[in-house]
């Protein structure tokens, strides 16, 4: 029996269906049916070429953000000089004692009349990719963490720092929020709110929060230059007899030799300046040839060069000191050689030698030729992350030397209030004192 089932109408099919459903027909012919049954319900779509979708959910229509290639979280660590493992690429140890020997060429030059630096082995630590724009407050907050777990005048501070967990970014945004909870600072806590895992920007206030929650005795300084006669000069006066060592009445001959020096560090620890916009780290000052007094910074946002870096690693013996373009020309007329070049003293191929060489040069001029220097190695001979070509001799200009690092008078004058954080270095605080200073106050230099 032939079944034309286009030819009949939706109620023909249905009643040819039935009948035979209905009727003692064999199960074959019932399954024959069924499947013309199933044929005939696809026949009664629609012809076109599309098709009816279910409708999609609103929550769908909401924008989509691409699917980035996963990167690696940084790794937000913590370094500090004690640490054997080399220093992370935005970490640079060996800087005072790299920028105390560019001082000293300078003032034999003239350009520099006194400079004293802070604690050798302070550390310049920059900021990263992820908190390029909101990290300065942090970066300085680890500079600070860094010399005050080297240091040994107060050796406790380091377990205060280190425990429950270590600094860092990260670490300093849980650090102050569980020092909200416990009371501290309630007006910060109510302007920043939330502080974890975000980009919120912090100031010299919540890092002496920071430091006051785990006992490590900070004070904060403000300067309103707009009350004072002085200007600037105020802040500057106080800067310098903060670094400035006592002038001992009585004393051995090593520190009489130490006072005299031009250029000293010392066992200060570094400031943290903040002003509106940005905060720097404060680790000297400088009096120039007019008188000036410049700052001495790490500024975060200002990485050192690769070659300064590499020889501040590496120790001042790996560095060749430049010539000046005066001491060139008068090198010339004095000594010249056959093919009109200056002549110049070749790196003592011995020990012998070398030792030699360093008492003559006792009574000469501090640049008058390039020598290779082999003072101030880092601490029990250690060169952290120093590769083979990072031993070799790096050539630095002095002068750019201490230019990465001067801040002027007429820079600091553009603010008219600044904020300094500083360290007394005094026992740690109990948990009363602690209580005490759940408010946040500032001594008011002007």
């Amino acid at each position: 029996m032939n079944f034309d089932s286009e030819n009949l109408s939706e109620l023909q099919r249905h009643q040819h269906y039935e009948a035979h459903f209905n009727s003692s027909s064999s199960s074959t012919h019932l399954l024959t049916c069924f499947i013309l049954r199933v044929l005939t319900s696809l026949i009664e779509q629609p012809s076109s070429n599309t098709f009816r979708k279910s409708a999609i959910p609103k929550d769908l229509f909401k924008p989509r953000s691409f699917q980035l290639p996963l990167r690696k979280k940084p790794a937000d660590g913590f370094w500090y000089p004690a640490l054997s493992r080399p220093p992370p690429d935005n970490c640079c140890p060996g800087l005072i004692p790299l920028l105390k020997h560019a001082l000293k060429k300078s003032h034999t030059k003239g350009n520099t009349r006194r400079a004293v630096l802070c604690y050798e082995s302070a550390t310049y630590i920059c900021v990263e990719a992820f908190d390029r724009r909101w990290g300065c407050g942090y970066r300085n907050f680890l500079m600070a963490c860094a010399a005050l777990m080297d240091q040994q005048i107060q050796s406790i501070y380091f377990a205060l720092l280190d425990d429950p967990f270590p600094p860092g970014v990260r670490n300093l945004q849980r650090w102050i929020e569980a020092a909200w909870k416990e009371g501290y600072d309630r007006e910060g806590a109510k302007d920043l709110r939330n502080l974890v895992d975000t980009d919120k920007w912090i100031g010299t206030a919540e890092l002496y929060t920071a430091f006051t929650f785990r006992g490590v005795p900070s004070q904060l300084v403000d300067f309103d230059l707009s009350n004072s006669e002085k200007g600037i000069q105020v802040m500057i006066d106080w800067i310098v007899q903060y670094f400035s060592p006592p002038n001992p009445k009585q004393g051995t001959v090593t520190d009489v030799l130490r006072g005299a020096s031009p250029v000293i560090a010392t066992d200060k620890m570094p400031l943290v300046l903040q002003f509106n916009g940005h905060s720097q780290t404060i680790i000297g000052y400088e009096i120039s040839k007019n008188g000036d007094t410049n700052l001495l910074v790490f500024d975060p946002s200002r990485p050192p060069r690769l070659s300064m870096r590499r020889a501040a690693i590496a120790g001042t013996s790996s560095v060749v000191w430049e010539q000046s373009r005066t001491n060139q020309v008068l090198q010339s007329v004095m000594h010249p050689t056959s093919n009109g070049r200056s002549s110049k003293l070749k790196r003592p191929s011995s020990s012998s030698d070398m030792q030699q060489h360093k008492r003559t040069k006792s009574s000469e001029s501090d640049d008058e030729i390039i020598i290779v220097e082999d003072f101030d190695e880092p601490k029990n001979g250690q060169r952290s992350g120093v590769s083979a070509s990072q031993t070799q001799p790096s050539t630095l200009d002095p002068s750019n030397v201490v230019n990465h690092f001067r801040l002027g008078m007429s820079k600091l004058k553009r603010k008219q209030n600044y904020q300094i954080l500083y360290f007394p270095m005094t026992d740690p605080w109990s948990i009363e004192e602690r209580d005490k200073r759940k408010v946040v106050t500032s001594i008011s230099c002007c």
